[in-house]
């Protein structure tokens, strides 16, 4: 399949085979789409909780309001980002994160500072941070299509309750949002989209 393909056939899946679970080479190469997605400045400030053990798909069923779909996946990611404090242009995490790239550490820090201050004083640093897992789970969706699995994106969900299955400290980091995995027991339903011609304005 290409690429147009294998996103013509992705659809929202809400019910899993549980008898046909996902195998470890599967799991890692859907975590590896995620890995391997761009974010901004390449802080890469997340991180993913796979979860594939029926116990804890039982428990993050509970506070994910009883969705079939995370019950029944083959595996459940939570993608977590990091708190707001650890983006703080002048401390250690960004400093470790912009030391890998050839350019200057510090011309990095003082590139990065001026849009960190921007977040900051525009109210959308957490809208920031919370946005890139969106990033993530857009290409580990579609690259498990091309491996046959089906997916859906969870953002129903009680984020304390999760953080608490999940034992996640809150104060270190913010729960972006859940995706299910699996192979699906339900028929392929029709894409539903609005025509390209009703959704782009050409410049």
């Amino acid at each position: 399949m290409n690429f147009l393909d294998i996103m013509r056939h992705r659809f929202a899946c809400k019910l899993y085979d549980e008898n046909k679970p996902l195998n470890r080479e599967e799991i890692d190469e859907i975590l590896e789409y995620g890995r391997l997605t761009p974010t901004s400045f390449g802080l890469e400030m997340w991180h993913f909780h796979a979860v594939v053990s029926k116990e804890k798909l039982k428990e993050l069923y509970a506070v994910c309001y009883e969705q079939e779909g995370v019950r029944t996946s083959g595996m459940t990611v939570a993608i977590l980002t990091k708190a707001s404090k650890y983006l703080d242009p002048d401390g250690l995490f960004v400093y470790e994160r912009g030391v890998r790239f050839p350019s200057d550490i510090d011309w990095y820090i003082e590139d990065y500072r001026p849009y960190h201050e921007f977040l900051k004083d525009t109210g959308r640093l957490e809208g920031w941070l919370r946005s890139q897992g969106y990033l993530a789970v857009a290409n580990m969706m579609t690259g498990a299509q091309s491996l046959g699995i089906q997916s859906c994106a969870i953002e129903g969900f009680d984020e304390e309750g999760v953080l608490r299955v999940l034992d996640i400290d809150p104060k270190e980091w913010s729960l972006s949002l859940l995706c299910t995995f699996g192979h699906t027991v339900e028929e392929e339903r029709p894409k539903i989209r609005v025509p390209l011609q009703e959704l782009v304005t050409y410049h």
